[in-house]
């Protein structure tokens, strides 16, 4: 079962926590999110192996600017370090949350991104982590990889858009 998050789901919804090395939206992250409006419930999934009244197995947290009607990034997504196939889980919770922001008006589907410590990047635990986000985030249509390094910070991003560096051709111009 897949479903957005209601205020008395705070508790099952922050149950979850990161068991891997990529960055991750933790509970003041989240409360901080809530109060600005950069997070919201309606932005918020959980997934549930039978129902809502058992401990979520996966979560997770969209964000989009103060004021966006839709989201623009999925900024965490977790699935319980006790489930086989995490990409499996993953790939459907995004795909259920997509459909609901397309429902809703999206446009265009949120990227799922993924940050990882630059200085670790290449660890084997590291990739473990991206690999799997990979896999889901193929298997719900965003097969574009962007990778951006900073000094502290490697920001992996996938989408469902290919990027291009393609300049507009101006009026009266020649290339």
């Amino acid at each position: 079962m897949f479903t957005s998050s209601l205020r008395a789901s705070d508790a099952q919804l922050l149950h979850l926590n990161n068991h891997d090395p990529s960055h991750w939206v933790d509970p003041m992250r989240f409360g901080r999110g809530l109060a600005t409006g950069t997070y919201r419930r309606e932005w918020t999934w959980l997934a549930f192996v039978d129902d809502a009244a058992t401990l979520p197995v996966a979560r997770g947290v969209w964000w989009g600017p103060v004021g966006s009607v839709h989201p623009v990034e999925l900024h965490c997504l977790l699935v319980h370090a006790s489930i086989p196939h995490p990409e499996v889980w993953g790939a459907a919770l995004v795909r259920s949350a997509h459909r609901a922001f397309a429902d809703a008006g999206a446009l265009l589907a949120p990227d799922v991104v993924v940050e990882v410590s630059t200085a670790r990047r290449h660890e084997p635990d590291v990739e473990r982590a991206l690999d799997w986000r990979r896999l889901s985030a193929a298997a719900a249509g965003m097969p574009v990889v962007t990778e951006t390094a900073g000094d502290e910070v490697t920001r992996v991003s996938f989408t469902a858009r290919p990027l291009t560096a393609a300049r507009p051709q101006l009026a009266g111009s020649r290339r």
